[in-house]
């Protein structure tokens, strides 16, 4: 999970920062996107697993 963080904080900074440059709002809402779930999906996973196995017991 520490690779899918740093890929997507790495993917944010080069998106955000050519957004800024180019004054595309767009970009710079998907590169927030990106940093969202990147930093999100971690506790998702761990929640969603804990679910599916309470439902099985």
């Amino acid at each position: 999970m520490q690779y899918v963080e740093i890929f997507t904080l790495v993917l944010f900074v080069v998106l955000f920062s050519i957004g800024y440059k180019k004054n595309n709002r767009n970009m710079m809402l998907t590169a927030s996107l990106c940093l969202l779930i990147g930093f999100a999906i971690e506790p998702f996973v761990i929640g969603f697993e804990q679910g599916i196995a309470d439902a099985r017991n």
